[in-house]
């Protein structure tokens, strides 16, 4: 399990990933459990809501993942390949988080927050960075949680220099999707079994989500349900928050 804290004003709330394993005492703090695998365990006494994400099979042959990919991927993955385009593991903190909090300064959306470095730094080894790389620039950035424990790696951050007038739009879009699938490739080599796409807005009529959910679903995964949980006093803070909004 995955398990770090966030700092939210003046309190600590804590977000755990893929089971819920607690303590009594944790039942009374900030707590929210994301996307719970199946567990032959009761159910806890938490409060429970579904979502859903889109889970790629990586026990599946290099050959049959691939033939998953939409004919648009694999065209472009081939493109971004002979321009040049390399996929760099680890960068700094730093470095990532420039990258990040410029494109999200200029996104400017409810949806993306600025990173900070305490939390990357509290997540630690269980995060990994990467860029796609252009002559020596980072065109795209992802972040990913990985739990090498229960064998799933879920996509976390995203970040391009779409906004960036210096760039060439086109070829960003082939960056980040060489990206994608050059992670997808790493995650299967490191042992993982499940690529998340990390999320998928269903039964919406946004027209912004609804691309999103179609470009997630030209790597070949399949929709399920998220099983998520959150304490109580966690559950009336969000109640709270969203009236304040």
């Amino acid at each position: 399990m995955i398990r770090y804290r966030k700092r939210f004003s003046i309190v600590n709330t804590y977000e755990n990933w893929f089971e819920y394993k607690y303590s009594f005492s944790q039942l009374f703090l900030l707590n929210t459990y994301w996307h719970v695998k199946k567990q032959d365990k009761p159910a806890p006494p938490l409060v429970k809501n579904i979502s859903h994400t889109i889970e790629l099979d990586l026990l599946q042959p290099d050959d049959s993942i691939q033939s998953g990919f939409s004919k648009q991927i694999r065209q472009q993955f081939k493109i971004a390949e002979n321009e040049g385009i390399t996929c760099m593991f680890n960068p700094g903190l730093d470095e990532f988080i420039a990258f990040f909090n410029e494109f999200a300064a200029i996104k400017n959306t409810r949806n993306v927050g600025k990173l900070n470095r305490a939390l990357l730094e509290e997540i630690g080894d269980q995060i990994v960075l990467c860029f796609a790389m252009y002559n020596g620039q980072p065109l795209a950035a992802h972040s990913y949680l990985v739990d090498k424990n229960i064998g799933i790696v879920r996509h976390q951050h995203s970040a391009t220099k779409r906004f960036d007038e210096n760039f060439d739009r086109n070829l960003i879009g082939r960056a980040n999707k060489y990206l994608t699938v050059k992670n997808i490739l790493h995650f299967k080599q490191q042992g993982l079994q499940v690529f998340d796409f990390g999320g998928y807005a269903a039964n919406t009529t946004d027209e912004s989500l609804l691309g999103i959910n179609k470009y997630k679903l030209l790597f070949g995964g399949t929709v399920v349900e998220s099983v998520n949980y959150s304490s109580y006093p966690q559950w009336i803070l969000k109640k709270v928050m969203n009236l304040v909004r």
